[in-house]
């Protein structure tokens, strides 16, 4: 098994600084290109991240030996030409969110990813977030007892939809659904143990600016379990504070208590229960902010939560160096990437048509 993986990001933009960053955190990671189509930005990152060496051709960059693994940082729109190009090129795959832009490229990687036997990971960061993976830990426990409702909300506030690539769908693929409600989504799967989806029904459209993506949307997914209900809006405004720039936060309700969390609240995390079985060492009867494991301090930049002491990003990028070198399952893989599209396809074509629809209608 080989020491280190050889990595090379793709897009250095906005969100690729977080990816550079945590890479840079990762110990078995080497960081072998920046690849950029503007040159002086894959220079910066080289610069500023640490990477060896810089380009603007990928197609050379993936012919080198030495290279494991691409991490996929552009625009949602290229994700399934990148995948594809990567994994033919005997490449492991870490990609933003959403996995790709549209179903068919989603159900193509998947097919490519199993033909090839290489790691394609989603980068729903979100899962690596501690309060997530305590509250998996809750729910797997049975200390709420069964979940029957998830709510959760992802919103910020953009003052200039012309600058903002988000609101262009030739570069974004789409709106606040696909680049921010996704998150939830992923969330609520995960939190709840990939739950068969009944249905889905949405409501969205461009309500404050003439744009021609959603600026605001509602999804409601049934599932044989619970109901989900996750909204998102990336032109919210709230007077003072932090929450004016980044709002999210989480609930999921069982049959005997709640977790929540608030990435603006302090503390994040509460979960109440009243079962007096629950004598887990974190859990108290009545509401308790249990105990999470603590980021390191020099882990904490670039963190795109408003506490970077919960920063997902390191641990995210570790665990897929891991699971290259050690060919064990990653958290978020292909399969779970196109269930999330499906969500959201359905959920698109279900604003469409006024009706809720099954993930099988969504497809027809």
């Amino acid at each position: 098994m080989p020491k280190s993986l050889g990595v090379v990001l793709v897009g250095c933009g906005g969100i690729a600084r977080s990816h550079a960053f945590a890479l840079s955190k990762v110990p078995n990671a080497r960081m072998i290109a920046s690849v950029d189509i503007n040159e002086q930005s894959a220079i910066n990152f080289k610069e500023r991240f640490g990477f060896e060496t810089h380009s603007t051709d990928l197609d050379a960059v993936l012919a080198r030996p030495d290279v494991d693994a691409v991490v996929i940082a552009t625009t949602s729109k290229i994700h399934g030409a990148l995948i594809t190009k990567a994994l033919n090129a005997g490449k492991h795959v870490l990609v933003q969110k959403p996995m790709t832009a549209s179903l068919e490229e989603a159900r193509q990687a998947v097919a490519l990813a199993k033909k090839t036997g290489l790691k394609l990971m989603v980068s729903f960061f979100e899962l690596f977030l501690p309060p997530v993976e305590r509250a998996r830990q809750i729910i797997e426990a049975g200390l709420i007892g069964e979940p029957f409702l998830f709510k959760a909300m992802m919103a910020w506030h953009t003052p200039d939809v012309t600058k903002g690539w988000r609101f262009d769908p030739e570069i974004a693929g789409g709106g606040v659904i696909l680049d921010g409600n996704v998150h939830h989504v992923s969330n609520a799967l995960y939190l709840l143990g990939n739950p068969k989806i009944e249905s889905v029904y949405a409501e969205y459209g461009a309500l404050t600016a003439d744009v021609k993506v959603e600026d605001t949307a509602v999804i409601l997914v049934r599932t044989d379990k619970a109901i989900l209900e996750i909204s998102g809006s990336n032109r919210l405004q709230e007077p003072g504070g932090a929450t004016m720039a980044f709002k999210d936060y989480w609930q999921v309700f069982g049959t005997k208590g709640t977790i929540q969390w608030d990435a603006a609240a302090r503390p994040t995390f509460r979960v109440f229960t009243e079962d007096e079985k629950a004598l887990d060492p974190l859990l108290a009867n009545g509401w308790v902010s249990p105990k999470l494991p603590v980021m390191p301090p020099d882990h904490r930049e670039f963190s795109m939560h408003i506490n970077g002491e919960e920063s997902p990003w390191v641990p995210e990028h570790q665990h897929f160096v891991d699971c290259c070198l050690n060919d064990t399952p990653v958290r978020s893989d292909a399969e779970f990437g196109l269930t999330t599209q499906l969500i959201l396809e359905a959920a698109y074509k279900s604003g469409k048509v006024g009706r809720r629809l099954s993930l099988e209608e969504a497809q027809a």
